[in-house]
């Protein structure tokens, strides 16, 4: 017995007839008749009453065909979840990211996918760079998406995301909150409060690039403090900060955000996301595929 001969079995039941059955599933009458007659004989007993009017249950048959439509029921949707699982449409995704990350891009992405891919549950795990690239590495995390060029992740495959715009934190009664964009020549001098978790590495390295001469003499003050807490910080007056440009500040909590640029315009932090090249998840080609796309 296998799942032809029940298809064959419950097309006949619903149809009245081999015939009518065999037309249905586009297969040949006779097929249809000794195909049931094999079941019959391998179960002993009879499932139909054949007749030249067609073919009708018996109460064995009856019974049976109930089961069998179960079974097949049963097959379909185990089939469905299996496509649905191997075109990544379910199943399930493990995303690390920067604790301090708060990129706009990176949310909107996260929306739209859940909402494309229900069926897929995505667990968002908070971790500092190498921290995300051990769990890449180890398997327990699919990708991570962190700051840096596609050539950063030794060992891991990698993609361009987006690239968000550098923007200073300034408290309202700073003589640069006026202004509508800051240059980096404005920014000699200060004490900028940087977070111990990544990003703040990066954020240091920015700050080092652009204000690197002798004359510059930025201060940079290294804190484990959260994003919010740095920004309360600031409204303190206790320096200023590097924030990327979705930050929203808290309400009324005196910072202002400015726009940060250099001779050739704004100033921008590039995101990729990298994975083991072996991962075989497939929802991370339908993730991909979002995140490609959003800017």
């Amino acid at each position: 017995m296998d799942l032809r001969h029940l298809r064959y079995v419950v097309a006949a039941a619903r149809n009245g007839s081999f015939s009518a059955a065999g037309h249905e599933l586009n297969v040949r009458q006779p097929i249809i008749s000794k195909r049931i007659r094999e079941l019959e004989d391998e179960l002993g007993v009879f499932l139909f009453d054949r007749a030249t009017s067609g073919a009708r249950l018996t109460p064995t048959g009856e019974e049976f065909v109930v089961g069998a439509r179960r079974i097949i029921e049963a097959f379909q949707r185990l089939s469905e979840r299996a496509r649905a699982r191997g075109a990544g449409k379910t199943g399930r995704l493990v995303v690390g990211f920067y604790k301090s990350m708060s990129s706009g891009c990176f949310r909107t992405a996260l929306k739209t996918f859940r909402s494309k891919f229900p069926g897929v549950e995505v667990e968002l795990l908070e971790a500092s760079y190498i921290e995300l690239k051990a769990g890449v590495m180890s398997g327990t995390i699919d990708f991570a998406i962190v700051l840096g060029d596609t050539g950063r992740t030794e060992l891991l495959d990698s993609m361009p995301l987006w690239a968000a715009q550098i923007m200073v934190a300034l408290p309202k009664d700073h003589a640069l909150a006026e202004k509508a964009t800051v240059y980096w020549s404005e920014l000699k001098g200060e004490r900028f409060l940087v977070p111990h978790d990544d990003p703040g590495p990066d954020i240091r390295n920015i700050i080092l690039s652009h204000l690197a001469a002798p004359s510059d003499h930025p201060e940079i003050i290294t804190r484990q403090l959260s994003r919010e807490s740095i920004l309360g910080e600031v409204a303190s007056g206790q320096g200023i900060s590097l924030q990327c440009e979705n930050t929203q500040p808290v309400l009324g909590q005196g910072v202002v955000l400015r726009p940060v640029h250099d001779g050739n315009g704004g100033v921008r932090l590039g995101y990729i996301a990298c994975w083991r090249p072996d991962n075989s998840n497939p929802v991370i080609k339908n993730f991909f595929e979002i995140f490609r796309f959003v800017d």
